[in-house]
């Protein structure tokens, strides 16, 4: 056998990269336990009468606690061999069969009994939920460390502030660790591991060698509102019960593994030995390397080192940093005021603050022309440069010139000042464009109307925004208007540029006044940070009537670009949209996530070489689709509400980087401030969560005709500035940068436009026959956000369906729910709020049962099918409507895409709105085919492969 290794070097003047080197070498070649490799060690020479001895010993015959004894064992021989006598330490065969009897001992069964009832409330538990983790695990063992130090003086003050509450100095800073990890958390109640070294609770064993530590499990438990000293008490007999049944904790085979997640271990600093301290220990493992994530601590008389251990592959050496940072804030802060509640306990000192406030806004000069004057350096530097084109109408930067001229000539003649509001209620085509830019030449703003809209929702715009003017269905013919007389309005940035209606909590929509300066800072603020000048021809393919388009609106004239125009069908046609953007050369599309993932369902989709994603979440099977397709392609997230103008931060994914689950924001737009805060308007520390504020030159003018001291606020900040408060809430990354969470409130996003249900909820509750209403966001089957209703009637005549139909007739598509559901009473929370979540649980048990049609043929099977896939929600019947069952527009999109692939014919998406049941688009599909037959077959073939491959799946 072989117990001792041993390597000797001679690195006189050999610099530190070489003695660090060596060092390295000595564990390259892990120690073999079956041969007796229990110890190694190295002797370097570092100058004349300078060593450095390293020690190693195996996992399973020594922990950290070991090598420091060997340390403090062989400097003692070394200055001294008779005061060190061996016999003195305690043998570790000792502990083992002292161990042994204990575990066989009459005190076992209770001892086990203790941790089986601890281990029963800690079954369901689960680590703290970290924002800076990394999601995958990869198979390195590197680690990332964060230092700090405390000096004398405060480690007093810990030590004072211990003695008060009545317990140890280790016991508060391992709870203080607990505290921040359950703050970031935000559960208030996960599982964790304790590093104990029982060495210290058994005097004799003191200098002992072998392993005596151990990861005991711990149940962390908190309530913002609890008293820290309070809440100290318990986690302090928690400890003190743990150590009295440490030895029937199962060492060797844990039953859980969950609390080696995050861990805390404290230790004595190691002693200095011989005259002038010549030993000197150089560095000692850090907390057991099973744990992800460790605080530990270890102290003396002098002070303490703190230090924050943690899987490279899981956390980065920044996030380690900042929570050392917020842990000594915290610990300052319960020193000073240990009766303090623990919600109002700060994370937050002056060296975090400072970096939140630097990475969240950012400061540029990015000039003082509006776009029409952009516009106009354009007519002027490249007058006959494509500016506009729709179909085969197109426009030169010249042309675009003249007619938006003589068109605002034509407005001042209906009665159009500046400062008046012109609403636009024109389809998406060239004369929009031209509208819009005509409005502000005659010195008004717009307001965009969306001639889908049902009239009620309409003229209830119109009411509240009291246009001078309406320019309806079309634009008058420019060739036959008089060149314009009078000079045109020039803008300024205080002029009001455009209105937009948005949801309302109230019930009511409202209308969002940006002004030219605001847009103005916004689309170069855009073009700087996704290098926008670089693209020459942007699609336009949503509704201008939300702000979405914007982007490709106002990047396109800003940057001396081409905007072109996509017709209805071809932004709800997965194959002709992708001849739209090969016949005209897109090479810049701004679109929300789940209308590109339905119109990428072609034989051969087409990408833009910039892609701005927007209005709602990108999800990583998304960007990881666009980037097989078309790894070329740079992908931006993007986001903003219409508050703020369109947008205030930016993402660009790294090509060939892993895709994180959701898509961050990591960039503010220039001029702008992005705050998130908490309850108290205080800032969120680095891994918490919080509320998302804007400011800054993108913050609108306010509400059209409305109050705005709710959302708007002062800047805790800045002093005289405004925020606005979204409503969004946001993890705060601690490399910089958000990653949005859902709202504050119940507000969603359905297919890009903003929604509040209260609205919804209001337009129920104004139908005859409705008592109570609530409207949920529910996934549909391909996971984008789609609403739910749920009413309470009065009488049995109330009936879902019909309800449906009469919200599509007074609101946008977008805010009619999937399905209004009848329940006899809604669930409530012990408060009496409604229990949201058990409503829609419980929902589908006390949905009307409807009869389901079985399909005639093979045809009708097949497109029953489809809907059925599409919408997640059980079979359909091939009299069902797939819009009554939930269908929209999107999903009409891979619908379409899907027939064209199997049955081989051509459809479009305006069929199916107009025969939404299997049966009606059977019989269209049958009179449109040359050959019935043949199609019917087709259908046949791909039935029965269906079939097969369901067969297959159930018998595996």
């Amino acid at each position: 056998m072989t117990p001792l290794a041993w390597a000797d070097a001679d690195l006189r003047d050999a610099p530190e990269a070489a003695l660090a080197e060596w060092l390295a070498n000595l564990q390259v070649a892990p120690l073999d336990i079956a041969r007796g490799e229990m110890v190694q060690a190295g002797l370097a020479r570092t100058g004349e009468a300078r060593h450095t001895l390293a020690l190693s010993v195996h996992a399973w015959v020594g922990d950290r606690g070991s090598l420091q004894h060997l340390f403090d064992q062989i400097a003692t021989a070394f200055a001294d061999e008779h005061a060190f006598d061996a016999a003195e330490v305690f043998p570790y065969a000792r502990f083992v069969t002292w161990r042994q009897d204990l575990l066989d001992g009459e005190d076992a069964a209770e001892g086990r009994a203790y941790w089986q009832r601890y281990l029963a409330q800690a079954a369901a538990l689960t680590p703290p939920r970290l924002v800076g983790r990394q999601a995958a695990a990869s198979q390195q063992t590197a680690r990332v460390r964060a230092d700090e130090s405390v000096d004398a003086t405060f480690l007093s003050r810990i030590a004072a502030c211990a003695d008060t509450l009545g317990a140890q100095p280790d016991a508060l800073l391992q709870a203080v660790w607990w505290l921040l990890l359950a703050r970031l958390d935000g559960t208030g109640r996960f599982i964790a591991g304790w590093q104990h070294d029982c060495r210290r609770d058994y005097p004799p064993m003191q200098g002992a060698v072998g392993v005596f530590d151990k990861a005991l499990p711990l149940i962390v438990e908190t309530a913002p509102e609890t008293r820290f000293a309070d809440w100290f008490d318990n986690v302090d007999g928690t400890l003190a019960a743990h150590v009295e049944a440490q030895e029937y904790w199962a060492v060797e085979a844990p039953p859980i593994a969950a609390h080696l997640a995050v861990g805390f271990a404290c230790h004595e600093r190691p002693r200095r030995h011989g005259v002038d301290r010549q030993w000197q220990l150089a560095a000692l493992p850090g907390p057991l390397p099973n744990f992800e994530l460790a605080l530990q601590v270890a102290w003396d008389a002098d002070g303490a080192a703190l230090s924050v251990h943690a899987d490279a592959a899981r956390h980065s050496e920044v996030a380690a940093q900042r929570l050392l940072m917020q842990y000594l804030c915290l610990l300052d802060a319960i020193v000073e005021r240990p009766d303090t509640v623990l919600g109002a306990l700060p994370l937050v000192g002056p060296r975090e603050r400072e970096l939140l406030l630097q990475s969240q806004e950012a400061v540029a000069d990015v000039g003082a022309q509006t776009v029409t004057q952009r516009i106009a350096h354009w007519v002027a530097e490249t007058p006959d440069a494509p500016a506009l084109e729709a179909g085969e109408q197109r426009l030169s930067y010249r042309e675009l010139d003249q007619r938006t001229a003589r068109v605002a000539h034509w407005l001042q003649g209906q009665g159009v000042t500046p400062g008046a509001i012109v609403a636009l209620n024109l389809p998406r085509a060239l004369d929009l464009p031209v509208a819009i830019l005509s409005v502000w030449r005659a010195g008004a703003a717009y307001l965009p109307l969306d001639p889908d809209w049902p009239e009620a929702r309409r003229a209830a715009v119109l009411a509240d925004a009291k246009p001078v003017f309406t320019i309806d269905a079309a634009l008058p013919d420019a060739s036959a208007q008089p060149e314009a007389q009078a000079a045109s309005h020039i803008t300024a940035p205080s002029d009001l540029a455009y209105v937009l209606y948005t949801s309302g909590s109230t019930g009511t929509p409202k209308g969002v006044a940006v002004e030219q300066g605001q847009l103005q800072n916004y689309v170069a603020a855009a073009s700087a940070a996704m290098q926008l000048d670089t693209c020459r021809r942007w699609a336009l393919t949503s509704s201008v009537a939300a702000d979405l388009g914007n982007t490709a609106l106002f990047g396109a004239f800003h940057n001396g670009a081409c905007l072109v125009v996509a017709a209805p069908h071809e932004a709800k046609d997965a194959e002709a949209f992708a001849c739209f953007m090969r016949a005209h050369a897109i090479d810049a599309l701004k679109i929300v996530p789940s209308h590109l993932e339905a119109l990428l369902e072609s034989a051969a989709p087409c990408l833009p070489r910039t892609l701005v994603l927007g209005g709602e979440a990108a999800p990583r099977a998304l960007v990881e689709r666009i980037a097989r397709l078309a790894p070329q392609c740079a992908i931006y997230n993007h986001y903003g509400p219409t508050e703020a103008t369109v947008g205030v931060m930016v993402h660009a994914a790294e090509p060939g980087a892993p895709v994180p689950e959701q898509l961050p924001l990591t960039r503010v737009l220039a001029n702008n401030r992005v705050r998130v805060l908490d309850a108290s308007r205080g800032l969120v520390p680095a891994g918490g969560l919080g509320e998302v504020y804007i400011g800054g030159a993108q913050l609108c003018r306010g509400y059209l005709n409305r109050a705005n001291a709710d959302v708007f606020v002062a800047d805790p900040f800045h002093a005289g500035e405004r925020l606005y408060r979204t409503g969004d809430l946001a993890w705060v990354l601690p490399e910089g940068g958000l990653r949005l969470a859902g709202r504050a409130d119940h507000q969603v996003k359905v297919h890009g436009y903003r929604v509040e249900p209260a609205e919804v909820e209001a337009a129920l509750l104004a139908r005859p026959g409705v008592r109570q209403a609530v409207v949920l966001a529910v996934p549909d089957a391909a996971g984008a956000t789609t609403l739910a209703a749920f009413f309470v009637g009065d009488g049995e005549g109330v009936d879902g369906r019909a309800l449906r139909e009469q919200l599509a007739a007074v609101l946008p598509a977008h805010m009619v729910p999937a399905s209004c559901t009848a329940v006899s009473a809604f669930a409530r929370l012990p408060n009496g709020k409604i229990d949201r979540l058990a409503l829609a649980a419980s929902a589908p048990a006390e949905a009307p049962q409807r009869v389901i049609a079985a399909p005639r043929d093979a045809l009708e099977a097949l497109l029953a099918d489809g809907m059925a896939t599409l919408l997640g929600s059980g079979p359909v019947g091939v009299e069902d409507d797939f819009f009554e069952l939930g269908g929209h527009s999107l999903q009409v999109i891979k619908l379409v895409a899907r027939i064209r692939k199997l049955l081989q014919v051509e459809v479009a998406a305006g069929v199916v709105f107009d025969h939404p049941t299997p049966a009606a688009l059977a019989a269209v599909l049958r009179e449109a085919s040359a050959d019935a037959i043949a199609l019917e077959q087709l259908a046949q073939t791909h039935r029965q492969r269906d079939l097969a491959d369901e067969s297959v799946g159930e018998a595996a």
